[in-house]
């Protein structure tokens, strides 16, 4: 069954049914219960016209107007009548200063009337499971698969057994010509014991594995130092990648880039300093999100040092949790140049959840790849925090628009944080 028969069933009709196929969504039990067809008492102002509809919507989200269950109340008394019309327009103006159920009972109203690119429009910066797997069905009935592909990773991000969500994300990621890997959860890591018996450090132990390689905390007993030693689990496949490490952490040398003490390409190792606080993701795993202060402690400087790679031409290409360590809450600084490129250079690879949509659809790599990576942090750092309501939400949100409405760089995202 179609997204839009779906959606149209909820409201209770009958129309003949689109040719396009798309599968079906689940969304908030609120909003559904609003758009199913049982008979409620009626709202507020059972007599009122369609003239007086945008009065009642103009009250949505300002001091003392309606509340949620009076406006779903509101909405369930002119859905299906021939106010419907009048009804449908002003809650979706009334969209960015109304409640998530509401706005998601606006985009199925949106929907339902072939209106899909409007109902994408009323549902821009929302962040539920359900809010964001309703977005998602709708960018893949538009054909916007890779649109798709990402916001349904985000949802991943957020709650692993959303409704349907793996199943999508197998399913689209397939019909796009790409693996069907499920993304983990906060990129997360296998620990296992170390081996490295010819190391030309003393492991210690384990620190994360990943696609690319294995982190080991180690000791330089010469030099009397902890570093970070990191060992490419193909050797002579990612001499290119080292090699690429090694130049831009010693090029962009400075605030806001991991030192680099050592490495040998052809042997498949790095060696880096040792932060011992981790990575956001560790941060995030830990549950210790209080312990980073206030969001704009961090952000502001990881901004600046995307900044810094913005402006001499290159894309850092796997801005993500696990890539941001923490000398302190104050003082973060990016990590694994492994993907890094020069501005319009096509590229492969990135982690599931964090590629930007352009870059998902094969599209040269540029600053604002790295601005979406920059906001689906933020919005997990959020999400961590529980915090529904937040200036930083409309930062993420900028940050993952459409690419010709994103934040362009680095300082851009720079001024961007300045202003709120």
């Amino acid at each position: 069954m179609s997204l839009w028969k779906k959606i149209v069933g909820r409201l209770g009709r009958t129309p003949e049914e689109p040719a396009a196929p798309s599968p079906g969504t689940e969304v908030d039990p609120r909003a559904a219960a609003v758009l199913s067809p049982v008979g409620e008492a009626p709202g507020p102002g059972a007599d009122e016209s369609s003239a007086e509809i945008p009065s009642f919507a103009a009250r949505i989200g300002g001091l003392g107007g309606p509340s949620t269950e009076a406006i779903l109340a509101w909405v369930r008394q002119h859905r299906g009548t021939a106010r419907e019309g009048a009804l449908v327009r002003a809650l979706a103006e009334a969209a960015p200063r109304a409640p998530e159920v509401v706005r998601i009972a606006a985009a199925e109203l949106l929907a339902a009337r072939g209106e899909e690119a409007r109902a994408l429009e009323v549902l821009e910066g929302v962040a539920s499971a359900s809010a964001l797997v309703l977005a998602a069905d709708l960018l893949a009935h538009a054909g916007q698969m890779a649109r798709a592909i990402t916001v349904i990773e985000r949802v991943l991000a957020k709650q692993i057994d959303a409704p349907g969500a793996r199943e999508r994300h197998a399913r689209w990621r397939s019909s796009f010509g790409l693996d069907p890997a499920r993304p983990g959860r906060l990129d997360e890591a296998t620990v296992v014991q170390p081996s490295q018996e010819d190391a030309p450090f003393r492991i210690l132990r384990e620190i994360a594995r990943g696609g690319a390689g294995t982190v080991y905390e180690a000791e330089d007993e010469l030099l009397g130092r902890r570093i970070a030693f990191k060992v490419h689990h193909s050797q002579a496949q990612e001499k290119a990648a080292i090699e690429r490490e090694v130049w831009a952490a010693t090029s962009f040398v400075g605030p806001g880039v991991i030192r680099l003490y050592d490495a040998s390409p052809t042997k498949g190792w790095v060696a880096l300093e040792w932060i011992a606080r981790g990575s956001l993701r560790d941060v995030l795993r830990r549950g210790d999100v209080g312990t980073l202060g206030p969001p704009e402690t961090w952000m502001a400087p990881l901004a600046r040092a995307l900044g810094r790679l913005h402006r001499r031409g290159w894309i850092h290409g796997d801005v993500k949790p696990a890539n941001v360590l923490l000398r302190s809450p104050q003082d973060p600084v990016l990590g694994d140049f492994g993907l890094a490129r020069p501005a319009g250079v096509a590229s492969s690879g990135g982690s599931p959840g964090y590629v930007s949509p352009e870059r998902l659809a094969g599209a040269p790599v540029e600053p604002r790849d790295d601005v979406y990576g920059f906001g689906r942090i933020v919005e997990d750092v959020l999400d961590a925090s529980q915090v529904r309501e937040h200036d930083l939400r409309r930062v993420a949100a900028l940050c993952m628009l459409p690419a010709d409405r994103r934040p362009a760089d680095g300082e851009a995202l720079v001024h961007l944080l300045s202003r709120t």
